[in-house]
């Protein structure tokens, strides 16, 4: 099977797949038991239902039971997510305990996710992404534990018991904004705001340009804290990022005034991530920043890290390779194309680089084969429920990144290190292959250029079971 899942589309067919019924357990991973109140279907993003929850640890060390099936937790449930709720039989969901708990030793909160990861059946990249941000010290990295779902008596697969992304305990530890605030003395922090790329409520809308420009792609960003502003809020937030956006787009790069209200230390470590990654929706929507009384823009934390480790060699940023593999001529990266032509920026991503490269980044292999063995009989399981998706088998996926995420990083190493960060065309990866390669431009490539999607061939080898 093609190495392709993360461009799997949703589906233009409103009679969605099913799961496949009576398909057991695979033993290996704890189950999260969800009942809904008479057994009702989940079809409401905005609405929750009554459910109770319980979670088996089947034994693995170190887990302990929430709840159980004589003693269920209260919670109310309900769908989340845009085109993963739309697109896709295999549901994500939004967990609203009663009272705050620490399922999976979580800190204390109300408030999780069970995550499907329908387009790649398998959260493994994403996961080690968020892992590298771990590593990195990119602050808060939601938590999450892999487990078997039965919802109503169903078993519908391997999902991700997750935190989301809020303030609270032990997650984003600010005061919050309160909703419908008219004090101007604490608008300026409590914040939450996501780079969106879908409509949503409360949202602005900025052009990306400095001049004016009607022809301006136009940027949003949605406030996710807090979820229902006052005209003194929207005015607010609306003059923070038109006046970010405009310092940015200074073509006078020496003049880095955007880091007066942006820590470049946490913009480095998510930007380091997001290009080590090659995660191709980064700057364009699922991208977190918040702002604390008296701090500066924080970016993060890392979300929805699903479109990553997708080629076997990297060429270009993620932008580049975007609009290569998927034929869309232009996508509205916001911010971040500019960001990496300020040498105060690029000097910060050397710095924090050389502090994280070689010796923390090599820590991650040691997650990859953990991760593997931990889920791979589950996922197993989860391709014979969901067998009409297209999606890479874990065992690929194991492959692809045991043998490309070293290459990944030293393609990033030597383009950070390069005479012109920001225009990376002459920079590949060291190469072996004696065949010299040019673009239809008559630019000269040191390794093969990649194939479209559609050309890809798919990992032979399975690791030893």
């Amino acid at each position: 099977m093609p190495f392709l899942a993360v461009f799997a589309q949703e589906s233009d067919n409103p009679a969605l797949p099913t799961p496949v019924a009576d398909i057991p357990l695979s033993g290996t991973l704890p189950v999260c038991y969800v009942n809904t109140e008479n057994g009702a279907a989940i079809v409401s993003k905005e609405d929750y239902i009554n459910a109770q929850i319980w979670i088996d640890p089947l034994g693995i060390d170190g887990l302990e039971a929430f709840g159980s099936k004589d003693a269920p937790i209260a919670t109310e449930i309900r769908g989340r997510g845009n085109s993963s709720w739309s697109g896709y039989g295999k549901k994500p969901y939004k967990i609203k305990l009663n009272k705050k708990n620490e399922p999976f030793g979580f800190p204390k909160s109300k408030h999780f996710a069970l995550l499907a990861h329908a387009p790649t059946q398998s959260y493994f990249c994403g996961e080690t992404a968020y892992e590298l941000a771990r590593l990195i010290g990119l602050g808060w990295v939601p938590r999450s534990y892999p487990v078997e779902v039965v919802l109503n008596g169903v078993n519908i697969g391997v999902y991700a018991f997750s935190e989301s992304v809020r303030i609270d305990d032990g997650r984003i530890e600010i005061d919050e904004q309160p909703e419908n605030n008219t004090d101007e003395a604490t608008i300026p922090y409590g914040w939450i705001v996501e780079i969106d790329n879908t409509e949503d409520i409360p949202q602005i809308l900025v052009p990306q340009s400095i001049d004016s420009d009607p022809d301006a792609f136009i940027s949003r960003f949605t406030m996710k804290t807090p979820e229902i502003i006052s005209k003194q809020q929207e005015d607010w937030i609306t003059d923070q990022m038109t006046t970010l956006t405009h310092q940015i787009l200074n073509p006078d790069k020496s003049q880095a005034t955007w880091t007066d209200m942006i820590d470049i230390e946490s913009l480095a470590k998510y930007y380091i991530v997001q290009e080590l990654s090659g995660n191709y929706d980064a700057f364009v929507g699922s991208t977190y920043m918040y702002k604390g009384t008296g701090d500066k823009w924080i970016f993060g934390p890392i979300w929805d890290s699903e479109w990553t480790f997708v080629l076997p060699e990297r060429t270009g940023h993620i932008w580049e390779e975007r609009i290569e593999l998927t034929g869309i001529p232009y996508v509205n990266y916001t911010w971040i194309k500019e960001i990496i032509k300020f040498p105060v920026f690029q000097e910060e991503v050397r710095r924090v680089w050389s502090d994280f490269y070689p010796t923390q980044f090599n820590k991650v292999s040691d997650f990859i084969d953990n991760f593997y063995n931990l889920t791979k009989a589950g996922y197993e399981t989860n391709n014979l429920i969901w067998p009409d998706y297209i999606s890479n088998d874990i065992h690929s996926t194991y492959n692809h990144l045991k043998s490309n995420i070293s290459g990944y990083a030293q393609w990033f190493d030597k383009m950070i290190l390069s005479d012109d960060f920001s225009a990376i065309d002459n920079v590949a990866a060291d190469s072996d292959a004696t065949t010299v390669w040019y673009t239809l431009q008559g630019q000269r490539l040191s390794i093969r250029p990649t194939l479209p999607a559609s050309m890809w061939k798919s990992p032979a080898v399975h690791p030893a079971k």
